[in-house]
């Protein structure tokens, strides 16, 4: 129930809610002479944050507390066999599978201790999340001035409940392809990450650009714990991915006052930004 409350929250809450509102603006640029709305767009969040515990530790967070879940959840489908088999299941046994279950939810608990910690701040620079991403989508827009099918988005609020590029599904007909570009590191491998099903269409392009540029991409669904603008896109049926580089150091480092930019020399983006181009061609 409070999963499925979360949800609801999640995807409606930040548009829905009447009080204490903000304002923010999403940048959309079209080609001037294009008598058509895009049919792909390329976007990255503007916006940035700080939060008191790093992602690394709030992505282990939630895969720990998926872990322990799970196996509480097994603990307690096998004592319920168990008891159904009369005299399947002995006084030691079922004592040693209740403490099992109490120590497993008291563990799953705690691993949720950073996720409620982890109060929201302004003290990020926010260079790799997301002005990374920025710099990729417009150095690869520019390597696509000929192309007047591509539009640029650069969503705001990605930070709250993704707001921004819900707010663009709302305002745009049709269901258009779109690439998010999000924190592109120097360091690490590329991955393409997507929610849910998997749009073939669009990560068959990734790959094969990938391939031709001499570029190792993975692709993965979004990690536990991520939050990502193409989420929003694939919520409004929309095909959607968002490439972004990495690594453990990455996941450490944004969200804090260390995401500065004398970290990122900028390979990483001009990397990303000619696999966003390249990508786009392989679609047309």
């Amino acid at each position: 129930m409070v999963g499925l409350v979360g949800a609801v929250l999640a995807r409606k809450g930040p548009l829905g809610i009447q009080w204490s509102r903000g304002r923010s603006a999403n940048l959309v640029c079209t080609r001037r002479a294009a008598d058509k709305a895009p049919r792909i767009w390329l976007a990255a969040h503007l916006d940035s944050k700080s939060q008191a515990i790093p992602m690394l530790v709030r992505v282990a967070s939630v895969a720990a507390f998926g872990v322990l879940l799970g196996t509480m959840m097994v603990a307690l489908l096998a004592m319920w066999i168990m008891s159904a088999r009369e005299g399947a299941v002995t006084p030691v046994t079922d004592l040693r599978l209740r403490h099992f279950i109490e120590a497993a939810s008291i563990l799953a608990a705690l691993s949720l201790l950073p996720m409620i910690l982890c109060f929201v701040g302004n003290r990020s620079p926010g260079a790799a999340d997301n002005a990374s991403g920025v710099a990729a989508v417009l150095l690869a827009a520019e390597r696509l001035g000929h192309r007047d099918d591509v539009g640029v988005l650069i969503t705001s609020a990605e930070e709250l409940a993704l707001a921004g590029a819900r707010a663009f599904t709302r305002e745009t007909r049709g269901r258009p392809m779109v690439i998010n570009c999000d924190t592109v590191d120097d360091d690490g491998q590329f991955i393409c990450m997507s929610k849910g099903w998997k749009p073939e269409r669009l990560v068959t392009a990734v790959e094969k650009a990938a391939s031709q540029l001499g570029i190792e991409a993975r692709v993965t669904r979004m990690l536990p714990g991520v939050l990502a603008d193409n989420v929003a896109f694939t919520d409004a049926e929309w095909q959607s991915v968002t490439i972004s580089r990495g690594n453990l150091g990455t996941l450490a480092r944004v969200h804090t006052s260390g995401d500065r930019p004398v970290r990122i020399s900028g390979v990483g983006v001009a990397q990303a930004a000619r696999l966003l181009a390249a990508t786009i061609e392989e679609l047309a």
